[in-house]
């Protein structure tokens, strides 16, 4: 688990090139993905109390060896949801 970093969200729906995720590294973005905007400039905007749950389904893509498949991105999710839930359930039995 990553406890911190920098998002850099990209127009999808698509995979980023090479090109993309090595510039935004050099940018000093940690992770990139496709979603959580606007919603967390917007939350920030109204001073809601905003907090982002994700999976990383793929790692770099456009870097890997092999190209990732969407059976590849349906297996890390499926894998990952398990532990998802457990942090959600564990949210609402604390709220």
């Amino acid at each position: 688990m990553i406890a911190g970093g920098t998002y850099a969200c990209t127009q999808g729906p698509r995979l980023e090139t090479a090109a993309e995720i090595r510039r935004l590294a050099q940018d000093g973005c940690d992770m990139v993905g496709m979603t959580g905007m606007p919603e967390a400039s917007l939350a920030r905007e109204l001073e809601i109390e905003y907090a982002s749950l994700a999976l990383s389904v793929n790692w770099a893509a456009g870097l890997s060896e092999a190209p990732i498949t969407l059976e590849d991105i349906h297996s890390v999710l499926e894998a990952g949801m398990e532990f998802v839930s457990t942090v959600l359930t564990e949210i609402v039995q604390q709220s």
